[in-house]
């Protein structure tokens, strides 16, 4: 059977405002495997990034349960959390959240050496180079284009061998070349790496490269 990376069932999620609490999520049932590339579509304020958040941890859900790469998230620390994320959860951002004062090789390098990673700078050239931007290496992401960006950011989210992969509208700043290109890198990347990924987007090209698709509506996954 293939590896369970993300399980979720009955997950709810709010977020305390004066007016009174919001409801990001009613109730989600969710379950990512290894070697997958899932779609979630679903319009703005419908709860996508809430889900990817939560999965992330960096939400808590007061209710449901929610195991993702094995860990019950809710039972973690914050510490534990931020482990998590450091080593099994890598997020690609729609503005790629790279350090903007390091070169690509520096911001890939960077989340290897918090991992304790041995030759961290060998393996985070070998990740650009995996992605198609290994001359981009010493190029800092003020010169770099907006799909180079994302490649470096999707090579951080892998350094480390992390088992699931995170995306909230990556291709939100790219034109419809580079979305392709994105999407159907990500799917191999799933496909060959057996890695699982789950994509958080308004973009209808993606559902071409998923293998399958899920709709957010309300705060519940359909």
């Amino acid at each position: 059977m293939t590896e369970v990376l993300v399980a979720g069932q009955g997950v709810k999620l709010s977020y305390p405002l004066r007016a009174g609490a919001v409801r990001a999520l009613r109730g989600v049932d969710i379950e990512i495997r290894a070697g997958e590339t899932v779609v979630l579509f679903g319009a703005s304020g419908s709860g996508k990034s809430s889900l990817l958040n939560v999965i992330a941890g960096l939400d808590v859900p007061y209710a449901g349960s929610l195991r993702v790469v094995g860990a019950d998230v809710a039972a973690l620390s914050g510490d534990e959390r931020a482990r998590l994320r450091l080593d099994s959860v890598g997020m690609v951002f729609q503005d790629n959240n790279l350090v903007g004062q390091f070169s690509a090789v520096e911001n890939v390098e960077l989340i290897l050496r918090c991992q304790g990673t041995a030759n961290a700078k060998t393996r985070a050239k070998e990740l650009l180079s995996l992605l198609g931007v290994g001359d981009l290496a010493d190029r800092l992401p003020v010169d770099m284009s907006g799909g180079q960006r994302q490649r470096v950011g999707i090579a951080r989210a892998l350094a480390g061998d992390r088992k699931l992969i995170l995306c909230d509208e990556p291709t939100g700043a790219l034109d419809q070349e580079n979305s392709r290109m994105l999407f159907g890198l990500l799917r191999q990347l799933s496909h060959d790496k057996g890695v699982g990924v789950l994509v958080a987007t308004h973009d209808l090209e993606a559902e071409r490269y998923a293998d399958r698709v899920l709709t957010v509506i309300d705060g519940v996954v359909k």
